[in-house]
């Protein structure tokens, strides 16, 4: 399991790990699953579309767009995202501040890690 989720998932939270886009959908679709917070590379391919298709269903979802100096220029931007800078390293710190962004959600969390 990815360390992201290993995080969730010793505070309460239900998170389902996904390589990609593609991968995230199909478990959504698979398990009718409600998801709070989707934390995704910005830059991922089709990342806008999935948002939008899961906002009809999670109105109040929280998407955390991971960006880095080395992700290619996101042309299409998801609109209420909240950017934030993939972790350079895996502390105690890193893990409170992580907790702290998702808080407020209290249900599942989908992450697609493919260059995480």
């Amino acid at each position: 399991m990815f360390w992201l989720g290993q995080v969730l998932d010793a505070a309460g939270f239900v998170a389902v790990p996904a390589k990609a886009i593609a991968d995230a959908a199909e478990v959504v679709d698979l398990l009718r699953l409600p998801v709070s917070v989707l934390i995704a590379p910005a830059a991922e391919q089709g990342l806008a579309e999935f948002v939008e298709r899961l906002r009809f269903t999670s109105p109040d979802l929280q998407v955390i767009a991971l960006t880095s100096d080395s992700d290619p220029l996101v042309t299409q931007p998801i609109p209420g995202a909240i950017p934030r800078q993939k972790p350079r390293y895996r502390n105690e710190a890193t893990k409170a501040e992580w907790l702290d962004l998702v808080q407020d959600s209290d249900c599942n969390c989908i992450a697609s890690m493919s260059r995480f």
